[in-house]
């Protein structure tokens, strides 16, 4: 078996409003499960499992506060990158949904993307690749 990265957890302070993005951005994926534990702190947290049969984000609430400006010094994670079949639907979904793109990656002739901050400030990287020879898609010369 090949290892992969199954999931990823993000603590945000309203994690319906992540939830809409992720499911705004990636129709086909779908809430997989819901909860809510009692955390350390005191707190009832709710749970969200965002993705698909193999791979998932877990949003649950609980943040303090926005994430940290993506653009600053900081410890952490900056972004999480997703692959995605075709970057323009991805973007006119988006936008239909009010989200605008905060800025574009580097060019490259064999991927593209587009990155967002959402509500909770977290940043989400989307990534169309262009070729499907894995030296030219990760090439990072040019």
């Amino acid at each position: 078996m090949k290892f992969y990265l199954e999931h990823a957890n993000l603590s945000v302070d309203d994690a319906q409003d992540t939830v809409n993005f992720l499911l705004a951005a990636i129709p086909d994926w779908k809430v997989r499960g819901t909860g809510k534990w009692d955390a350390p702190t005191g707190q009832t947290v709710s749970w969200f499992h965002v993705g698909d049969d193999e791979n998932y984000i877990t949003v649950q609430s609980g943040g303090d506060g926005p994430a940290k400006e993506w653009s600053s010094q900081w410890t952490g994670v900056k972004h999480l990158g997703i692959v995605v079949p075709a970057l323009t639907p991805l973007i006119e979904r988006l936008r239909k949904q009010g989200y605008e793109v905060d800025h574009f990656g580097g060019e490259h002739p064999h991927r593209q993307s587009a990155y967002y901050v959402e509500g909770n400030n977290v940043q989400f990287e989307f990534v169309e690749y262009l070729s499907t020879v894995a030296n030219e898609r990760n090439d990072y010369t040019i």
